[in-house]
């Protein structure tokens, strides 16, 4: 398999694996209007056709009913056999290789080959363009990550899942105000340090009432 057999989706799992294939997956489909930002972080479909088994797999993720975070969608995924094939067939073509997980029940893990680090340095060079994606900012995700979309606007509309306001009796607010815990940047990092149960009593993450709508 060389780099110009490699179609958008493919550069994706070589770049960042199956996390950035999502993120290119989601900026796709909202720049086609297949999928809609409901609110901010909340996406859902409104246009379900679909061109490539990984768009498939994400607006199933996604759902017709409801919306759902990034998150959310990511979690939905886990296990999916359409997104695992793009391993397979990367690696047929010598462009990744399995990694050895250091714990059982992780799922499969990929590491990009010499080869694959090739392709992906001649496509940096020579970005590769899609007809149906001209003017659309998905390449760039799949090269370089979300952080590369020109328009920032969207990609806090699309990735960034605002915070609940905190309630303000018992001083509570004002506490948490101080601790820095309402800061965007802290709150995420807080949130992954905090033990489920703790974060979940300041609606930090998804639980009962998080993610609308059904499947």
């Amino acid at each position: 398999m060389t780099a110009a057999e490699l179609d958008l989706y493919d550069i994706a799992f070589l770049a960042g694996g199956v996390d950035r294939v999502v993120d290119t997956a989601l900026v796709a489909l909202v720049e086609s209007g297949r999928v809609r930002v409901h609110a901010p972080g909340e996406l859902a479909v409104v246009e379900p056709g679909r061109s490539h088994p990984v768009e498939g797999a994400v607006m199933d993720a996604v759902g017709t009913h409801g919306h759902r975070s990034v998150d959310t969608i990511r979690w939905r995924l886990a296990g999916d056999e359409r997104l695992a094939d793009m391993g397979r067939s990367l690696a047929a073509g010598g462009l990744v290789r399995r990694r050895r997980l250091a714990r059982r029940g992780a799922g499969e893990a990929w590491s990009t080959t010499k080869v694959g680090r090739e392709a992906l340095r001649r496509l940096g060079d020579e970005p590769w363009t899609a007809r149906a994606l001209d003017g659309g900012s998905a390449l760039q995700v799949a090269l370089r990550g979300r952080e590369a979309m020109p328009d920032r606007r969207l990609r806090t509309e699309i990735f960034e899942r605002p915070l609940p306001p905190l309630p303000r009796t018992s001083g509570m607010h004002r506490r948490i105000q101080e601790a820095g815990l309402h800061d965007p940047a802290s709150a995420a990092l807080r949130t992954q340090q905090t033990a489920i149960g703790g974060a979940a009593a300041f609606g930090f993450i998804e639980g009962g009432g998080g993610d609308g709508g059904g499947f």
